[in-house]
């Protein structure tokens, strides 16, 4: 299990495979680079990019110590002042959100570390925090900075971080936590959805846990995690394999020593990347070496990079695309920006991946979840869109491809589908499929117009909707 792949099996076909899986795709000419490195070099190459900060400044958002000054001069003005007062903050809490999400689709889209982004986009799935209760973009934007940093290292210091993230104590109550009323709201979530799974603890563990987190609290001026001594439950308590005055890094560091919680997580990350859930066998070689490399999650991904189970037929061109997979990877290999904000939030909407927004804390189901006969047509229709978009200036919503590129304009039907193949699947077609291609040029001619028609009908098939 997790044997070196076969360097004769290193093809240009798997070298997509791994940016797609590891990041967010590629174009054709990112492919064959990719591929020139050679297998270990193409892994090295993407797990040791530089950083990207100065790239993607943040948005404006209104610090807490802004919000908290608002909220007192609110407070000085009469009842119909302080309703219009209100809804201005919602709709700039609105605003700042939305931007939120543009800003890190772009991210995504562009960055030169598509490894860490993918990898944060995953513990953002994990992690799993709503802005439709936190109701602070600053807040859940300093989450997404403590995703970053510790996306690709150690899983212990990550979560005793995710322990003390704002986001995180408002969204599962654990402001609310004291000795005397412990809210067990975060130490069950703690267990089941983030470290060990359902059915690993008792119900003597979670109100256990709850007692060492209480008293964890936002300074809410700053933002920053503070201990309210007072609330706090200083007393002894018994979890698991610990007894003492014991604190929530203390439960943080007995959960990460069980080894399920190596298994938990290292079978989650493989569902994320490889898809689908993995066998026993592979399960326990994944879990051992995770924890042979103390839960350091960029050491696990190189093992999954380099190991010819990641480039399986049960594995390659399995996956169904996420709807940010879909779409930052449909920009990519067509090589457009993504389609403005207001465009690219409606389609993830619809689509049921809205960033910020999981649907609860268990984060998206994924997998066929994403697909229903709704958003399989929206999909279709969006791809048609992007493709056949007219250029309108400067401030278009989408930048249509260049279809000269994609498939040139001289290109025979054989020619055009071996380009669509390079471009859009990255593998070889269906043979039905390729036929069809081939009968729509014949039939249509091979002007820009059916071009862009055909490069509509490849993109709007189940094969495309695979990574």
């Amino acid at each position: 299990m997790l044997e070196p792949l076969d360097q004769s099996r290193w093809t240009s076909e798997m070298a997509a495979h791994l940016l797609n899986r590891a990041g967010f795709g590629g174009s054709s000419v990112e492919i064959t680079k990719l591929h020139a490195l050679g297998h270990v070099g193409a892994v090295n190459h993407l797990l040791s990019a530089g950083e990207d900060l100065d790239l993607y400044p943040v948005p404006p958002l209104s610090t807490p110590a802004e919000n908290a000054m608002a909220r007192r001069e609110s407070k000085k003005l009469d009842q119909k002042e302080q309703m219009q007062r209100k809804k201005m903050f919602k709709e700039a809490e609105r605003e700042q959100i939305d931007a939120l999400r543009f800003w890190w689709l772009q991210r995504m889209r562009s960055t030169p570390n598509p490894v860490r982004e993918k990898a944060v986009l995953f513990w953002h799935g994990h992690w799993a925090t709503s802005q439709m209760k936190v109701k602070a973009p600053y807040l859940i934007w300093q989450q997404n900075e403590t995703l970053r940093a510790h996306a690709l290292g150690n899983f212990t210091p990550f979560a005793k971080e995710i322990t003390r993230d704002a986001a995180m104590i408002r969204y599962l109550d654990l402001n609310t936590s004291t000795a005397r009323s412990p809210n067990e709201n975060f130490a069950r979530e703690l267990m089941e959805l983030f470290t060990l799974g359902e059915g690993n603890y008792t119900e003597m563990d979670i109100r256990e846990a709850a007692r060492a987190f209480a008293g964890y609290r936002t300074n809410s001026s700053t933002g920053k995690f503070q201990l309210a001594g007072k609330l706090a439950d200083n007393g002894n308590k018994k979890f698991f394999t610990r007894s003492g005055p014991l604190n929530g890094d203390d439960v943080v560091d007995e959960l990460t020593s069980q080894p399920r919680c190596a298994e938990f997580l290292a079978g989650k990350i493989w569902n994320f990347y490889a898809g689908g859930t993995p066998s026993p066998a592979l399960l326990g070689a994944l879990a051992g070496y995770y924890r042979m490399e103390k839960l350091h999650t960029g050491s696990l991904l190189k093992k999954i990079f380099l190991s010819r189970e990641f480039y399986s037929d049960q594995v390659v061109r399995r996956q169904i695309k996420s709807p940010v997979q879909w779409l930052v990877q449909t920009c990519k290999i067509l090589d457009i920006p993504l389609p403005s904000r207001n465009v690219s939030d409606n389609v993830l909407r619809q689509l049921g991946q809205v960033l910020f927004a999981p649907p609860n804390v268990k984060g998206w189901d994924g997998g066929r979840a994403w697909i229903s006969s709704a958003t399989l047509l929206l999909r279709y229709n969006t791809a048609g869109q992007i493709v056949k978009a007219r250029r309108s200036g400067d401030h278009s919503p989408v930048t249509p491809p260049d279809i000269d590129r994609i498939i040139p304009r001289d290109a025979t039907p054989e020619e055009a589908c071996v380009a669509i193949e390079s471009t859009i699947f990255q593998s070889r077609m269906p043979g039905s499929l390729r036929q069809k291609a081939k009968d729509f040029l014949v039939a249509n001619g091979s002007g820009a117009a059916a071009r862009r028609e055909l490069l509509h009908l490849v993109m709007s098939t189940p094969e495309y909707q695979l990574t």
